[in-house]
């Protein structure tokens, strides 16, 4: 049996990480709790996100480093660079790293990575959200050759940036990759927007124009993408 992968001409499958490798309402729950006592801040810093992504859209934009992205979201937010960054990281990036340790992966998760990498598949990871310490905690670490963040590249998905960034240094055209992840705007329509193939995981979505599969369960994936 063949799977899509196979039939397909791929050669790298990439991945989205909160939501697409572990329930994301684990982590969901666990920064509730964290960000409670800093609810003014944790409001305001969703929104200039949503800013930020609605305002490069599936554009292009130019790439900045970490220390520069959080330059402009401090500006956005009226406060100083410096005080931004210590805050971001007291009140999100601390907090994060400490509480993604007890994070439990979906079922067969690494059993299906690891045959896609038994099989030849470059395997790569891509997330909106910082990603120090994530694939070590879920134990498939050892299985990625690309690990990235698009805040390293100062864009958010479904910027066409972070994506064509991945692809370069995979080196393969976006045909001959599929993106697997759990946002239909920003995973799906990111992806597809710049030529990749897409997987949607949901439990509840059966059918999206932009998805070219939809599973809810990683022995689903594994069968109708690798065909085991």
């Amino acid at each position: 049996m063949t799977g899509y992968a196979e039939e397909h001409g791929i050669k790298a499958l990439c991945f989205d990480i909160d939501g697409t490798f572990y329930p994301k309402w684990q982590m969901d729950v666990r920064l509730a709790a964290a960000s409670l006592p800093h609810l003014p801040f944790a409001l305001r810093y969703n929104s200039m996100r949503q800013r930020l992504r609605r305002e490069t859209g599936f554009g292009e934009s130019d790439t900045l480093s970490l220390i520069e992205l959080q330059k402009k979201e401090a500006g956005i937010l009226g406060m100083e660079a410096s005080s931004f960054i210590e805050k971001e990281e007291r009140v999100f990036r601390k907090p994060w790293r400490r509480l993604f340790s007890s994070i439990v992966p979906f079922p067969g998760l690494r059993e299906v990575l690891e045959e896609a990498q038994r099989r030849g598949y470059m395997l790569a990871a891509l997330s909106d959200f910082p990603t120090e310490g994530k694939l070590e905690a879920l134990g498939i670490a050892d299985l990625f050759g690309y690990v990235s963040s698009t805040e390293d590249y100062g864009a958010l998905k479904p910027s066409v940036t972070p994506f064509r960034s991945m692809l370069d240094k995979l080196g393969v055209s976006p045909c001959e990759a599929l993106y697997t992840g759990d946002s239909r705007s920003k995973d799906i329509d990111g992806a597809k927007n710049v030529g990749m193939h897409t997987a949607l995981i949901s439990r509840s979505v059966r059918v999206y124009s932009n998805a070219d599969i939809i599973f809810f369960s990683w022995k689903e994936f594994g069968k109708v993408v690798l065909g085991v």
